[in-house]
Order: C-alpha cells, then sequence, then structure tokens
C-alpha cells in the first residue's frame, strides 16, 4: 500500500501544480499520459487525501480564531496542500493553513485537474443534436411535403394562369 501511496505522490509532484497553478495545462498532461483508469485512481487518491485534511482540520477551520475562508475556498485550500506535494502535506499545520488562508496563498483548484475524469469526452456523433443526426431524414421528408403539394396545387394554379 505504501508504495501505491509513494507512487501517487510522485505522480502529482509530475503535475507540477506550484509551478503555475495551470489546471488547464495539467488537465491536458493527464489527458496525453494517462489511461481513464489511471487518471481515475490519482483522482480518487487525491480526493481521499483532500478529505483527510478536511477530517483533520474542521474543527480549526471552524474554530477560534479559526482558518479564514468560505465553504468554497476551504476546499480549494485542502486541494492546493495536495497538490503541492507529499512533503507539504504532511507537515502542514494549522498555522501554515491560516497563513495560506490569510494571505490568499493558495489557487482554484487543484482539483479542477481532474474534471476530465468526471466529464469524459464525447464521440463527435455524440456531440451532434437528435435533429442533426436526423437531419437527412427530415430533409427527405420537407422535399417530399413540397412535392405533395406541387401535385395538388399545379393543376390549379396551371389552370388559374398565375
Amino acid at each position: 500500500m505504501k508504495d501505491l501511496e509513494d507512487k501517487y505522490w510522485k505522480q502529482i509532484e509530475q503535475l507540477e501544480w506550484p509551478k503555475d497553478a495551470d489546471y488547464k495545462r495539467i488537465e491536458e498532461y493527464i489527458k496525453n499520459n494517462y489511461s481513464l483508469n489511471s487518471a481515475l485512481q490519482l483522482a480518487d487518491f487525491v480526493d481521499n487525501k483532500v478529505i483527510e485534511l478536511g477530517k483533520r482540520f474542521n474543527n480549526d477551520w471552524l474554530g477560534d480564531p479559526g482558518i479564514d475562508v468560505s465553504d468554497d475556498s476551504w476546499g480549494d485550500l485542502r486541494n492546493e496542500v495536495v497538490g503541492r506535494g507529499k512533503e507539504f502535506y504532511e507537515n502542514i499545520t494549522v498555522a501554515k493553513l491560516q497563513e495560506m488562508a490569510n494571505t490568499n496563498d493558495y489557487n482554484e483548484s487543484f482539483s479542477y485537474c481532474f474534471h476530465i475524469t468526471f466529464y469524459n469526452e464525447k464521440s463527435e456523433n455524440e456531440k451532434r443534436s437528435q435533429f442533426e443526426l436526423n437531419k437527412p431524414k427530415r430533409i427527405e421528408e420537407f422535399v417530399e411535403k413540397i412535392g405533395n403539394l406541387y401535385d395538388e396545387y399545379h393543376a390549379e394554379i396551371y389552370q388559374s394562369n398565375v
């Protein structure tokens, strides 16, 4: 289990979140270098570490003087700690979390790097609406209706010399 955990921490460090906190760059890196299953496993590991931080520091966040962030920012802050790697995670303290919160020393949000695991890209056919998929059939139906109208009114129009 320790080897697997070390593997995930190494993967997190390879993403280089602290370099620029560019979740789009990292998401692209994950798309190009991980299988969906590997990305899901890493995302699950990150989520579990964020949850562990929440359990460990929840009373400190809500206490007095507390850690001065909203619910949403509390999640961003915990994700930041994980994104900075194993050593940072293992050495995080209430004082450091308070300092990060007070100086806005965190980014939104390391968890966004893993959106691909939630929103698998659809193929081009899946992206097309039902109308687009049926467009040829609908065009044929329309042409047929016009032909029927033509047949129905052709003689009448011809005879009226319009």
